[in-house]
């Protein structure tokens, strides 16, 4: 299978934390000649069906994929899991079993942000978040359009982010129990951008645990990270990913589909990785 244009492996829509819709997101991307994405929400799969037809129309080719947060020994990870059979019924407990504790962790931050005297109505954050997932990100949002703060990024530093105020911890996946529900979907894992994990050994760590690749190529890695990721991930015959993390042109961090340039090998070699089903289902 060949792919003509851009790749980009990292990708959000309104499903989770995004700003667009599955389809919209894959029309940006044609727009732009990328023919290679993935749609990796957070905790949920619920928006790859919409972009796997709207891709078949347009000629890009869509991978179903999600993004976990796990909890390593001495750092916070997040994992991307890749070509999942979406409708499997195990994965989707085990993302709605995510998503309830992503639901409980969101109200104990709207009590504590009452009690900052900072109060969000609960029905309005979910409208921000356009009926998808509810994260911090749209917290932030919400304390953006009361004028609590400036930005989404003053938000997380003085309220939503680790040890300050409004904080609170999310339900520890770990690691190996994420790779699990990949691997146990028809996926594998790969270690989200590697450059910001905190060390070489809970890299070393991550792999360990099952996963079997690392984004090398990520908005924010410097050309001397991807060097050094590139050569780590060679020497253990890992497979190399990258994309934006973009989560569409109405983020606090605005990236757009395509503006990190992966070399054309990496979607040769991450098409090449891809499993029995996904090949009888997608290879025409």
């Amino acid at each position: 299978m060949t792919i003509s244009g851009g790749i980009d492996l990292h990708l959000h829509t309104s499903v989770s934390d995004g700003s667009l819709t599955p389809a919209e997101l894959v029309r940006e991307a044609a727009a732009r000649g990328v023919g290679l994405i993935a749609i990796t929400d957070h905790d949920t799969t619920d928006g790859i069906a919409e972009g796997v037809t709207a891709g078949s129309e347009l000629g890009v080719t869509v991978i179903p994929g999600v993004e976990l947060a796990a909890d390593s020994a001495v750092h916070d990870i997040h994992l991307l899991g890749y070509y999942l059979r979406w409708e499997d019924t195990d994965l989707q407990s085990a993302l709605a079993h995510l998503r309830e504790q992503r639901d409980a962790r969101n109200a104990l931050i709207l009590e504590k942000l009452y009690g900052l005297r900072l109060p969000l109505d609960p029905a309005r954050v979910q409208e921000i978040s356009g009926g998808g997932s509810v994260g911090r990100p749209h917290i932030a949002a919400a304390m953006v359009e009361a004028g609590y703060v400036a930005s989404q990024g003053e938000a997380f530093w003085r309220y939503l982010g680790r040890g300050k105020p409004a904080f609170v911890a999310r339900f520890q996946l770990q690691p190996a129990e994420a790779c699990r529900i990949m691997k146990a979907a028809g996926g594998f894992a790969v270690l989200a951008h590697a450059a910001k994990v905190g060390s070489w050994d809970v890299i070393r760590e991550a792999i360990a645990d099952g996963v079997e690749g690392l984004e090398v190529y990520h908005r924010d890695h410097s050309a001397a990270e991807a060097e050094s990721l590139l050569k780590f991930a060679r020497e253990r015959s890992l497979l190399v990913t990258g994309g934006t993390d973009s989560h569409g042109p109405r983020s606090d961090r605005m990236t757009t589909v395509g503006d990190v340039s992966l070399p054309a090998w990496v979607g040769e070699e991450f098409l090449a990785h891809a499993p029995a089903w996904w090949r009888e289902r997608f290879t025409p």
